[in-house]
């Protein structure tokens, strides 16, 4: 995922040749990008270190690099999609392509619909992993864990690993484009599927920037636990995980930074009509499954009571 990513330090002909793609004409809204704007240096970079340079100085990609230049963004389409990727942006059939018919053939082939979404919001401790599990085993949804998704990219030793390390160590926030960038990366594999999102948003501005760049959310489970229960579980699966970043003193400040959060982050949820279900963490994992099939019957029995009452002439 994002591996050879340099956006910390993009070359100075990447970021001309950002600044020269973002004022070919503003794109209208309902247009779908493969990547964002932020992304375009690191992009630049990386199509130049994959590319051949042409007896005129250009530099153009083939076909067997393509492939390769996907994998390090973090992209893996299948072969058919690649030819067929490739075959639409070499339309001269010179057997090349260059950077702008690279991000076209992208925009086309890459963005799809988007996943409908579940947020599972709780402080660290609160259970959101083993509600996940459940649900995907018992509902036929998709997850995505935030904390994993960063933790892999930290075990991989990507650029943008080493750069979050330090901040997940200290229990504070990782950047709000940084995380909503390889989420929206992620969603693409789920794409038109129901996907838990699970440990997100963990601030105010993580949710704005998810529902500008992957769309609104159709619901945000919340789980809440007393403090003294969330530092209890987190020691105790720091013990049979070896998790560096379960020890006493970051799980307290992971916990404050929650509190801080979370309050704003939930207001601007309802603020946006995201409907949001509450459940009680404290007890076991079989009681607040229990407490999320209660919700479920009565929310049948209430849309089956309307369907009922609209159907009566």
């Amino acid at each position: 995922m994002l591996r050879g990513w340099r956006l910390l330090s993009p070359s100075r002909h990447s970021r001309l040749a950002a600044r020269t793609l973002s004022t070919l004409g503003p794109r209208p809204a309902s247009d779908a990008q493969a990547f964002l704007d932020e992304e375009l240096p690191a992009i630049t970079d990386l199509f130049n270190d994959h590319a051949e340079t042409s007896a005129d100085g250009q530099k153009l990609l083939k076909l067997p690099r393509l492939k390769s230049l996907l994998s390090s963004i973090g992209e893996k389409p299948g072969d058919a999609t690649l030819q067929r990727m490739f075959d639409a942006a070499d339309a001269d059939g010179s057997g090349a392509i260059d950077l702008q018919e690279f991000l076209d053939a992208s925009n086309k082939f890459l963005v799809c619909t988007p996943a409908r979404t579940v947020l599972v919001v709780g402080g660290p401790g609160t259970g959101k992993g083993l509600l996940c599990e459940r649900l995907v085993s018992e509902c036929q949804v998709s997850h995505v864990s935030c904390g994993d998704m960063l933790r892999e990219e930290v075990a991989e030793g990507t650029p943008l690993g080493h750069s979050v390390a330090a901040v997940m160590q200290r229990g504070e926030l990782v950047p709000s484009t940084t995380i909503v960038a390889l989420l929206r990366r992620r969603m693409r594999r789920f794409a038109a599927r129901r996907l838990l999102i699970d440990g997100f948003p963990r601030s105010r501005q993580n949710a704005i920037d998810f529902a500008d760049q992957c769309g609104t959310p159709e619901l945000a489970l919340v789980l809440t636990c007393p403090e003294e229960v969330m530092i209890e579980r987190i020691l105790k699966r720091g013990l049979a995980s070896g998790r560096a970043d379960d020890n006493l003193r970051t799980a307290r400040a992971r916990i404050e930074t929650f509190r801080a959060q979370g309050e704003p982050t939930l207001r601007w949820l309802r603020e946006h009509k995201v409907p949001i279900v509450e459940l009680d963490a404290s007890g076991s994992p079989d009681e607040v499954w229990a407490q999320l099939l209660t919700i479920g019957r009565l929310m049948r029995s209430a849309v089956s009571l309307q369907n009922s009452f609209m159907s009566t002439p």
